[in-house]
C-alpha cells in the first residue's frame, strides 16, 4: 500500500477547503434580470438602475431581459423555469405577484410557491383624477357626495379589465357605495387622452404617468391612494381621509426563485439596499416620483401575503377574468 505524501495531504485537505468556497462564490458569472414589460416603462428604467449598480458592486455583468406579454406571465415563466442560484432575478409588481393568480384559472407558476421576495425596490400611489370641466368638484370630499347623489350616472376610466387600475376603481366604488360605470381602454394611456379629452370623466392613474398631465392643469388630482400624502402632489390628500382603510400602491419588487441559497439571498438584499441609498438612486426616485419601501427581507412574505389578500378581493367584487 502506497501512503501518501505530506505533500499530497496538505493539496487533498486545501482542495477539500476550497470546494465550498467554490460553491458558495456568488455571482461566478454574468447575472440576468427578468423584466415583464417592455423597455422604456416606469418598472424597466428602475430595473435598470439598479441593475447598473448591482453589477459594479457584485462584479459581474447584469443584463436586463424584457419579457412582456400576458400580464407578466411570460417573463414569470422563464424565470420559474430558471436555476435557483440567484444569477437570475424578477422585478416584479403587484399585478404579476399577486393580481394574476387570482383573474387566471391557471397559470404556468405559482407566485406564492415558486417565487421568494428579496427586496423591495420602490413604490408609487395610484392616484384619482378628474377632468376639472366635467366634474368640476374641487376637494375628494366633494367628488364623493357628488357620485352618491347621483348613482351609476358617474363613469370611470381604466388601463383595461382586471389592471390594477380597473381594480382600484372597483374599491373605491365599493367604498362610495353606490354603482359607477367601468370604461376599460387598452392601455392608460388611451384612457388618459379621453380623461383629457371629456369623454371619461375621471379615473386612476400611476402617479408618475399622471403627474405632467396634473402639472399641466389639463386634468385635477383629488386623492392619492396611499396613507400620506406624496411630496410630488403636495396639498393632496389620501383618499383614506375621506373613504378609511382605502389603499392602493403599485410596488415594485426583487425576487429570486424558491431554493436559492439564504448567503445568495442575503447578499443581494444587502447589495440591492447599499444600491437604493446611493445618491443616483435618490435623484431617480425624486425625479421620478417613486418612494422607498425600507421593509426588512424578514418581514417581506407577510407583506407580500396581505398584498395578495387585498387584490384578490378586489378581482373577486370587480367579477374580472382573464381567461
Amino acid at each position: 500500500m502506497v501512503r501518501p505524501t505530506r505533500r499530497a495531504l496538505v493539496l487533498a485537505a486545501g482542495a477539500a477547503l476550497a470546494a465550498p468556497a467554490r460553491a458558495q462564490a456568488f455571482p461566478s458569472r454574468p447575472m440576468r434580470i427578468l423584466v415583464p414589460f417592455a423597455a422604456g416603462g416606469t418598472t424597466d428604467i428602475l430595473a435598470r438602475a439598479v441593475g447598473e449598480r448591482l453589477s459594479v458592486a457584485l462584479g459581474q455583468p447584469v443584463v436586463i431581459d424584457n419579457r412582456g406579454g400576458a400580464g407578466g406571465t411570460v417573463a414569470g415563466e422563464a424565470f420559474a423555469r430558471s436555476d435557483p442560484d440567484g444569477h437570475t432575478l424578477l422585478v416584479a409588481t403587484a399585478s404579476l405577484i399577486c393580481i394574476n393568480k387570482a383573474l387566471y384559472a391557471r397559470m404556468p407558476f405559482d407566485p406564492d410557491t415558486d417565487f421568494l421576495p428579496v427586496a423591495m425596490l420602490a413604490q408609487q400611489p395610484n392616484v384619482l383624477v378628474v377632468n376639472p370641466r366635467v366634474l368640476p368638484m374641487p376637494t375628494l370630499a366633494e367628488l364623493v357626495a357628488h357620485i352618491r347623489a347621483h348613482p351609476g350616472q358617474v363613469n370611470y376610466g381604466s388601463a383595461g379589465t382586471g389592471s390594477q387600475l380597473h381594480l382600484t376603481g372597483e374599491m373605491f366604488r365599493a367604498a362610495v357605495g353606490v354603482d359607477m360605470t367601468h370604461v376599460p381602454y387598452r392601455g392608460s394611456a388611451p384612457a388618459m387622452t379621453d380623461l383629457v379629452a371629456g369623454n371619461v370623466p375621471m379615473m386612476f392613474d400611476g402617479l408618475g404617468t399622471a403627474l405632467p398631465q396634473v402639472r399641466g392643469g389639463a386634468i385635477r388630482a383629488l386623492g392619492v391612494a396611499s396613507t400620506t400624502e406624496t411630496a410630488a402632489l403636495p396639498g393632496v390628500p389620501p383618499i383614506a381621509t375621506v373613504l378609511p382603510g382605502f389603499l392602493s400602491v403599485n410596488w415594485t419588487g426583487l425576487f429570486a426563485l424558491r431554493g436559492t441559497p439564504e448567503p445568495v439571498l442575503a447578499r443581494i438584499d444587502a447589495e440591492t439596499r447599499r444600491a437604493l441609498a446611493g445618491p443616483e438612486m435618490t435623484t431617480l426616485f425624486r425625479d421620478r416620483a417613486f418612494d422607498p419601501m425600507p421593509i426588512p427581507r424578514s418581514d417581506l412574505p407577510a407583506f407580500v401575503a396581505a398584498e395578495s389578500t387585498r387584490w384578490r378581493d378586489a378581482v373577486t367584487a370587480s367579477g374580472a377574468r382573464a381567461d
